[in-house]
């Protein structure tokens, strides 16, 4: 009998050091979460504050005072720490011109060796296998792969190309 009420007090005793070490981190868990919402809570005011036009630090404020609206007043104390400037509106300041970049000598006119355009290659008309008569080219200048592929299609609808030899015949005008 001894020996069990010894066992039921020091199981006792266990469980109320457990039950303290559970209260003392419920009250750290507690005091983390107030500490928390409370500095969330006065930044979400501060910002909000600043959104409603609390801007404490008006002179130096991009913004204007409504017309109507009583202006900000600061105290003595304040006043005296800065050193007072007269700043006009407007610029800041005189801005200096400052000269233009030189230019590049330029080669005189006439000493430059003239290129004329190449003339126009006339190509040849086209004659299909299964086709007897020729087709012709329509004139052009200079083109691109683009500029001569779209003339190829436009001639193969142009001149009656039947259906089964475009891509022969368009394949023997792009080149």
């Amino acid at each position: 009998m001894n020996l069990g009420r010894h066992c039921e007090k020091r199981s006792d005793e266990a469980i109320q050091r457990a039950c303290r070490r559970l209260d003392f981190v419920a009250l750290l868990g507690m005091t983390m979460t107030i500490l928390v919402v409370t500095a969330l809570l006065s930044t979400g005011a501060q910002a909000r504050d600043f959104e409603m036009g609390g801007d404490n630090q008006y002179p130096y404020s991009i913004m204007a005072p409504e017309p109507g609206t009583a202006t900000h007043h600061r105290s003595v104390a304040q006043q005296s720490l800065h050193h007072r400037f007269y700043t006009g509106r407007g610029s800041s300041g005189s801005v200096l011109p400052m000269p233009l970049p030189r230019t590049p000598l330029m080669q005189p006119e006439g000493s430059a060796k003239v290129t004329l355009p190449a003339a126009p290659q006339e190509q040849a008309p086209i004659i299909l296998q299964g086709s007897t008569r020729p087709i012709p080219s329509l004139p052009h200048g200079p083109e691109t792969f683009q500029d001569r592929a779209s003339r190829c299609a436009f001639q193969s609808g142009l001149y009656n190309v039947p259906g089964n030899l475009r891509t022969q015949y368009t394949g023997s005008c792009v080149q």
